[in-house]
C-alpha cells in the first residue's frame, strides 16, 4: 500500500526487515536480571550471602538496600564483605519478596519499565530519571 517506488518494498515487509536485524540482547523483554539470593539459615541468624553481588547488579548504594532490607523486614543485621546477617530466622522467600520490592520503588521505570534509572535530586526531592525514556518521578529514600 505505501509501497517505495525506489526499493519495491513496502512498510510491512520493511519493518519486519528491520525486526529480524535487532540484535537478540537488545529484542528481548528483560535484558536485566538480578542474580539469585543466596540465603542461609545459620541458628538464629540469616545470610544473604551474595549481598553484594545483588547490590552490584542493582547499581545501587549498597547501603541503602541494607537499610531498605532492615526496615521492610523488621530486624537489625551486620555487614561483612560481600554478606549481610539478619538477626532471627527470616524465610527466604521474605528476602525475595523485599528484593522484588525494592526493585519495582527503586529501580525500574513506572513508564518504560527500563532499569535504566538514577537518583537525581531537585530541590529537597529525590527524584528516580529514566535514562531510556526521560521520564521521572519523586521517590522516598
Amino acid at each position: 500500500m505505501f509501497g517505495n517506488p525506489m526499493t519495491g518494498f513496502d512498510y510491512e515487509e520493511l519493518l519486519d526487515r528491520a525486526r529480524d536485524r535487532i540484535p537478540e540482547g537488545i529484542s528481548q523483554r528483560s535484558r536485566w536480571t538480578m542474580p539469585e539470593p543466596d540465603i542461609m539459615i545459620e541458628g538464629s541468624q540469616t545470610i544473604l550471602r551474595n549481598f553484594s553481588d545483588v547490590v552490584d547488579a542493582m547499581d545501587r548504594d549498597s547501603n541503602h538496600v541494607y537499610q531498605y532490607l532492615l526496615n521492610e523486614l523488621g530486624t537489625s543485621g551486620t555487614r561483612e564483605q560481600s554478606r549481610i546477617m539478619l538477626k532471627g530466622r527470616v524465610p527466604p522467600k521474605r528476602i525475595k519478596e523485599k528484593l522484588v520490592s525494592y526493585v519495582k520503588t527503586y529501580i525500574l521505570c513506572n513508564q518504560c519499565r527500563a532499569p535504566d534509572t538514577r537518583f537525581i535530586k531537585e530541590d529537597r526531592t529525590t527524584l528516580l530519571k529514566c535514562q531510556a525514556c526521560g521520564a521521572t518521578r519523586p521517590v522516598r529514600l
